[in-house]
């Protein structure tokens, strides 16, 4: 049997949320509240009077420990253990991100001034530090595991969720025939949902196994190992949206356009653009989050493990409670988007963007994203666009994606292309939305 309950004790999951979603897409000039989500002022001036997103959905799963072949992995037979690669190190990390965006809208309300409304659900879990031979030894069936001794040192996991309505607005700066400068802030209201983290010091696991009886399999631990929960676990709490427990963001971008094409409304005015924004500046409070410290010096069997309700208990049952508080302040993953957009001619463009975390992932309950770089061509018409984004991304290197837009409907992923045809795909990124675009008169 699996060591499912120390291996999720220990190592969390092996995915993180990433700030990135949307790839390809997001860099359409009719990308609308989409765009907006990465640098607010691109709701003015826009390709749209108004665009109303009835929803879409982003995820983003990477890591740099385990590569798959989704070609075969989606296949009978496929076994992970044996054909899935391994890149073990004693730093591994890894990240898993989900972005819903609900009902909104954006809209001219002049010719120099728009605005915007949305509302948002996001789940970000991360896990950094982390010793990846430990993960290897703790996600194998005991009978087929032999004992070991691994020094852990000092991971760090985070997940953090929240829901946001955010309001923006987006002006004209100058707009000087081939010079033309926007910019646009969006405020965030933000209703805290679950937030939990185990932060680990000098930690090591010895693990003695018994032959003759693998339930009584022994492990020895040392360190301490720091733990909050957002949810009063304790007493039977189920996990869920606390509206008392609230924060405030902000978004603030800049748009700069070299204009050739000033005097007409067809097509797109710009040779080239440039753009740079700060996203989630904020944080929120998690006022009813217990938080505590133990000692995991000692001993626990495979049969203690298989026996516990869930990871708290096991801690409460098995190890010394050195500390206890409540309430814990979780950080917004703060980010650097950049962006450089050459319109080539009027249809076919080259994008490259940037997006840089601001936050240290090592720090506790720290809420970040991992450095990502893309370089995405693209075709673009009033009703379709067609990209392919590549990506490198700094957990799991290169991917290669694409993605359409027809109409009201968008597809895409930063990944397809490499999960299809790569033999260790460490990414996956798949997006999908429907929206209702009200098209300006002209293309």
């Amino acid at each position: 049997m699996k060591r499912t309950l120390l291996f999720y004790c220990f190592l969390g999951s092996i995915f993180y949320v990433n700030g990135q979603s949307y790839f390809g897409f997001r860099d359409d000039n009719y990308a609308g509240i989409q765009g907006a989500l990465f640098n607010p002022s691109s709701i003015v001036d826009s390709k749209y009077k108004a665009d109303v997103t009835v929803f879409s959905v982003s995820a983003t799963g990477q890591n740099d420990l385990y590569g798959v072949n989704f070609a075969e992995a989606l296949g009978a037979g496929y076994d992970f253990e044996t054909q899935g690669g391994k890149n073990i190190k004693t730093n591994n990390r890894g990240n898993f991100n989900v972005d819903i965006l609900g009902p909104s809208f954006m809209m001219n309300i002049t010719p120099r001034h728009s605005i915007a409304l949305f509302t948002r659900v996001r789940s970000i879990t991360s896990l950094v530090n982390v010793n990846g031979t430990l993960i290897d030894e703790l996600n194998q069936d005991t009978d087929a595991s032999n004992s070991f001794s691994i020094t852990g040192g000092n991971p760090n996991g985070v997940s953090n969720s929240w829901a946001e309505i955010g309001a923006g607005y987006g002006t004209i700066l100058l707009d000087d025939d081939r010079h033309f400068i926007k910019g646009g802030i969006t405020l965030k209201y933000l209703m805290a949902g679950t937030n939990g983290y185990i932060n680990g010091n000098n930690l090591s696991v010895t693990f003695n196994k018994n032959d003759s009886d693998p339930a009584l399999s022994e492990y020895y631990s040392t360190g301490t190992l720091r733990t909050s929960a957002s949810y009063d676990y304790e007493n039977g709490q189920d996990p869920k949206f606390d509206a008392s427990s609230a924060g405030l963001g902000i978004d603030i971008g800049f748009t700069y356009e070299y204009r050739t094409n000033c005097h007409t409304c067809e097509g797109n005015r710009y040779k080239f653009k440039t753009a740079v924004a700060v996203t989630d500046i904020g944080r929120l409070n998690y006022k009813n989050a217990i938080e505590n410290t133990y000692d995991l010096t000692g001993s626990v069997t495979q049969d203690d493990i298989d026996n516990a309700g869930d990871i708290f208990e096991f801690f409460d049952t098995n190890y010394t409670k050195t500390s206890s508080g409540k309430g814990v302040k979780a950080n917004l993953p703060t980010a650097l988007h950049t962006n450089f957009d050459w319109n080539i001619n009027n249809k076919f463009y080259l994008n490259l963007s940037g997006d840089f975390g601001l936050v240290n992932a090592e720090k506790i309950n720290a809420t970040a994203i991992a450095n990502s770089v893309t370089f995405t061509p693209r075709y673009e018409i009033r009703q379709f666009s067609f990209y392919i984004p590549v990506t490198w991304m700094e957990y799991s290197g290169t991917q290669i994606g694409t993605g359409f837009r027809v109409g009201p409907l968008f597809i895409g992923s930063g990944s397809l292309v490499s999960n299809l045809f790569s033999n260790n795909s460490k990414a996956c990124n798949l997006y999908v939305g429907l929206k209702l675009p009200i098209y300006q008169n002209y293309n």
